[in-house]
């Protein structure tokens, strides 16, 4: 991923972390490793995971009120193993 401090402020990083259960920066080095995903908009999301009403394929998401939305998937082999 490009530079986080370009696409993620601090203050969103802080709100979003009690809802993955990670302090932000373990959230900074899962999204620069792709473990992790912010989508600038509820638009890019739905191109990627399509309209549900549930993402079975996601561990956890969050939309902020700034309409950014980050994701984390669920590892490949634990997505396999509950399917």
């Amino acid at each position: 991923m490009e530079n986080v401090a370009n696409v993620v402020h601090i203050g969103e990083l802080i709100a979003v972390s009690k809802v993955f259960q990670l302090n932000p920066f373990r959230m900074v080095t899962l999204i620069e490793k792709g473990a992790m995903e912010v989508f600038e908009t509820k638009e890019a999301f739905v191109a990627k995971y399509g309209i549900k009403e549930t993402y079975d394929e996601l561990e956890n998401w969050c939309e902020l009120n700034n309409g950014k939305i980050f994701t984390k998937p669920i590892v490949e082999s634990e997505y396999n193993s509950s399917h």
